[in-house]
């Protein structure tokens, strides 16, 4: 909780003046206050309390790459200085004031709304790891909420430190600080061992796991998404993977969880579908196959050796592809007509050049609802005969 300071305190830097009137946080090396800009406008200041050298070097890269920064989904320094007024020592940074923190909202969010947050912080941690930064110290004190809902990653650089000192913290009393770094993949508690951007995915599959359950995933037996949701259990296996022991065995980058996500998600509504259909008597003549209504969607694609593979959102049957190779008209690129697609459960692979797999794709996009109509007819002539 924020604390009030009984007297306001000032820092400048080479072109501005801020006053500070609480504070409203602190951790290993650092401390964050909270006031106002020369104009009146909130922001945040985050001084560095320790300053080895060591310090000082992380704590510059990190001002270097947050004011860099333009993406939403992470912090923006907006300015930085050294303070030297007795009460405030060392260099500190300016950002934007956020209403909150990740940690603060644990335990109120509906699913939905955790949803809607864990997708930034994916798009965040993405754009961090574009860069080739990796954090690896994030946690849900280290997520900021806007007023507006928006959540942003913060603390880059100090979290590095954080991370390499693991180690040495856990070993020299491991009952007492192993709290402490809870979203610590395995191999950040193992000296000697590389840490990549593997153990932000670790952190990643524990906050998704608690911001549903409000539970962090140690051992077995945790409660799942699943037992508090049933419209998002297709992230339970999603978890399970992206918290595996060996780095190796997790999903390989923030694209690889989105597709994941993608595809479980498409994958449970088509199962619901399904499910529904079964249980609910049906008029004598009505269709109730899904893909009579509605079309499959294209959920991944890649090419490679001059093949084209596209990965759909559900497998389609054999009716579906006859129903596809016999649209009647249809526009495509010359030699690559619906007939030269081979299906396997949810693929489709063709052969094509590079130069055309863009426009392959875009025609396959047009065929897919031609396709789902043909069917939905053949079906129909089939219970009227």
């Amino acid at each position: 909780m924020p604390t009030t300071l009984k007297t306001p305190l000032a820092v400048e830097t080479a072109f501005a003046s801020y006053s500070l009137t609480e504070q409203l946080g602190e951790g290993g090396a650092g401390r964050v206050y909270g006031g106002t800009d020369e104009s009146g406008t909130p922001i945040a200041v985050k001084v560095l309390t320790q300053t080895s050298t060591e310090k000082r070097r992380r704590f510059k890269n990190e001002i270097g790459f947050l004011a860099r920064n333009t993406h939403g989904n992470i912090v923006t320094v907006t300015d930085h200085g050294f303070a030297n007024n007795g009460k405030i020592q060392g260099p500190f940074y300016v950002m934007n004031r956020y209403t909150g923190s990740l940690r603060a909202r644990m335990g109120t969010l509906s699913p939905e709304q955790a949803m809607r947050h864990y997708s930034q912080i994916l798009d965040g941690v993405e754009a961090a790891h574009l860069q080739n930064v990796t954090h690896r110290d994030l946690k849900p004190e280290n997520i900021l909420i806007e007023s507006n809902g928006n959540a942003a990653i913060a603390d880059f650089g100090i979290a590095s430190f954080t991370a390499d000192q693991l180690v040495t913290l856990v070993e020299t009393s491991p009952t007492q600080r192993l709290a402490n770094f809870q979203y610590a993949a395995p191999e950040q508690r193992r000296a000697g061992q590389q840490i990549s951007a593997a153990a932000d995915i670790y952190a990643l599959g524990l906050m998704l796991n608690e911001m549903f359950t409000g539970v962090v995933p140690h051992g077995t037996n945790y409660a799942t998404i699943g037992s508090i949701s049933n419209d998002f259990s297709f992230l339970d296996d999603i978890v399970t993977n992206m918290i595996r022991h060996n780095p190796t065995e997790r999903p390989a980058s923030i694209e690889e969880i989105k597709r994941l996500i993608r595809l479980r998600r498409d994958e449970h509504i088509s199962l619901q579908r399904l499910s529904a259909i079964s249980q609910t008597v049906i008029p004598a003549g009505e269709i109730d196959d899904p893909l009579a209504h509605t079309p499959p969607s294209i959920i991944n694609v890649s090419w490679g050796d001059g093949r084209l593979e596209l990965t759909l959102c559900q497998a389609v049957h054999q009716k579906w592809v006859d129903a596809l190779h016999n649209m009647g008209s249809f526009t495509s690129v010359m030699g690559i007509p619906p007939t030269s697609f081979q299906f396997k459960g949810n693929t489709a692979t063709v052969s094509v050049r590079e130069h055309d797999a863009q426009l392959v794709i875009d025609y396959f996009k047009q065929w897919l609802p031609q396709a789902t109509r043909v069917l939905k007819h053949n079906l129909e002539q089939e219970i009227n005969i």
